[in-house]
């Protein structure tokens, strides 16, 4: 067992010899501090895109909004938080464009949104929330339209079926 120990430190140090060890994670750049043009975060001086991990801060200690970037637009899961530094809302990019599930919340932390996106338009299922967390509306969207059965307000609601074209 020892020998197994030894032989898994031996493998590591060479890795990291040969220069196979990941690099350590990048350290947020303040979403502040760059220049935003058309949707596109630019460096401050060379005024290029920016890639990497972004952050801007309510105080030292509360986050208002993280994500990443890449080439200046969003990608992969972004974040906001309230004041109080309950989640405000999760939505997922790819590429710049709302690609993937996203979800709003009230200051209470109860859910007030969930629905999906596909190359930036709704598409499938939709939920919405009073404050206290009764259902307001449930549906679906297909490309960027209401589709099928819903229920909003209490009232159901009927539009053209979801797989029509």
């Amino acid at each position: 067992m020892k020998l197994l120990g030894l032989l898994a430190i031996a493998a590591a140090g060479a890795a990291s010899a040969a220069g196979t060890t990941p690099p350590a994670p990048q350290e947020a750049m303040s979403l502040d501090r760059l220049i935003e043009r058309a949707g596109v975060y630019l460096e401050p001086g060379t005024l290029e895109p920016y890639s990497g991990p972004v952050v801007r801060m309510w105080t030292p200690d509360i986050v208002r909004e993280r994500g990443t970037l890449a080439d200046g637009r969003w990608t992969g899961v972004r974040e906001w938080f309230h004041q109080n530094g309950r989640l405000s809302g999760r939505e997922t990019w790819q590429d710049g464009v709302l690609h993937g599930p996203a979800e709003m919340y009230f200051k209470s932390g109860l859910l007030s949104v969930r629905e999906n996106y596909t190359n930036g338009e709704l598409d499938g299922p939709y939920e919405s929330y009073w404050t206290r967390g009764a259902l307001a509306e449930r549906g679906a969207w297909r490309t960027g339209r209401p589709c099928g059965e819903w229920t909003s307000f209490g009232r159901p609601v009927v539009f053209p079926s979801c797989s029509q074209p």
